[in-house]
Formats: structure tokens, C-alpha cells, sequence
């Protein structure tokens, strides 16, 4: 990041850093809850575990509790994707390669075409453990619906329930035969929705 910006740019990005991870806690909170009122339990795989706790060590700030603006911001959204390992709602690359019958340097392209995404945690790439279960195609219509949001901000799409598909997250919906047309549009809104508000907030 350039250090020769402004303080107002600077500012603006820190809101809209700390913005983010906002909606990310928030999004976890629900996410937690709604997996505690059905008795799901995500197997956490103690290599995974420990994997993402290696590769974020270097990351982690002393006190990032405590620290505000950018720093903070960005020590805080790192905990939640640690989180996001340890809770099993992401996977290495690996897994969902077996599971697709791919080799793991097939999934680069794919993300690059927009089929796909990953979400940085330390210095590996982690994909939503529900692609795992569903058909490639599903997902990456999807996947393109969301356009260019952050990794962030697709993946707690993917994971939270909502209204329009009955309180089912967008797996559940489409294990259930919601037909992929319907998870598209709102994927499509949810992208409107969230690319309106990072523009109000830059303004």
C-alpha cells in the first residue's frame, strides 16, 4: 500500500476497512449460531488447525484487541479468517480438488475465470467447504453472479441463511433443488447491494 496518500483517502479506506470486518463478525456470529441450533459439528482436522495457525503466527499482532484504525482493522479480519479454518467452513485447495476430481493447480484458473474464489488465511488459499458437496457448474454460476466482490464478502454469502431461500444458506438451498436461476439473482443483487455500498462509503 502507498504511504504517500492523504489522510482523507486514508481514512475513507480505514472506514471501509473496518466496515468489513464489522459485517464479517456479524456474519460469523449468525453463521455460529445457526450451526449450534442444528448439532452440526465441522470436523477440524488437526493438520488443518494447526497449518492455519503456523501460516497466520507471523500475522498476528500483539494486542491487535486494542488497536484501532488500519492496523486494527486488518489484525481483526485476520482473526475471523483463522476462524473460518478453524470452525471447518474452508478447506485447502487440496480437498476441493480431490472432491472435483481435479489436479489443485486446476483451481488458479478456474478462481481466474471467476468460477471460483479463496479466501488468503497466512500464506495458503482456502475454499468454502461447501463446494465440496455440490456440482461444479452450480458453483461457479454462481461464483460469477457475485462479479467482483472481495473474497470476503462472497464467502459469507455462501455460508449465511437467507430470507429469499427460505433461511437455507446457498448449499442447503441448492441441495434442496432450488433451481440454480433462482441463487443466481440473488447472488447478483447481494453484488449490486454490496458494490453500492462501498461506493457510498468512498464518497
Amino acid at each position: 500500500m502507498s504511504t504517500n496518500l492523504s489522510p482523507p483517502v486514508l481514512l475513507r479506506r480505514i472506514a471501509r476497512l473496518e466496515a468489513t470486518v464489522g459485517r464479517l463478525k456479524e456474519d460469523l456470529g449468525s453463521l455460529r449460531s445457526v450451526i449450534r441450533r442444528q448439532g452440526v459439528r465441522p470436523k477440524k482436522p488437526s493438520n488443518v488447525r494447526r497449518r492455519a495457525s503456523d501460516d497466520v503466527r507471523a500475522a498476528e499482532v500483539p494486542g491487535a484487541g486494542e488497536l484501532g484504525g488500519l492496523a486494527g482493522a486488518e489484525a481483526r479480519g485476520e482473526a475471523a479468517r483463522v476462524q473460518w479454518v478453524n470452525d471447518g467452513l474452508v478447506v485447502p485447495g487440496e480437498k476441493l480438488a480431490q472432491s472435483w476430481g481435479l489436479t489443485r493447480q486446476a483451481l488458479a484458473p478456474a478462481a481466474d475465470r471467476g468460477e471460483i474464489f479463496a479466501v488468503k488465511v497466512g500464506n495458503r488459499l482456502y475454499y468454502p467447504q461447501s463446494f465440496l458437496v455440490l456440482d461444479r457448474e452450480a458453483v461457479a454460476k454462481v461464483c460469477r453472479a457475485l462479479g467482483d466482490l472481495g473474497s470476503s464478502e462472497k464467502l459469507v454469502f455462501w455460508l449465511r441463511p437467507h430470507g429469499a431461500l427460505a433461511g437455507k444458506s446457498v448449499a442447503a438451498a441448492l441441495d434442496s433443488g432450488v433451481p440454480v436461476a433462482k441463487v443466481e439473482r440473488l447472488a447478483a443483487a447481494w453484488a449490486r447491494e454490496r458494490g453500492a455500498a462501498r461506493v457510498a462509503a468512498a464518497a
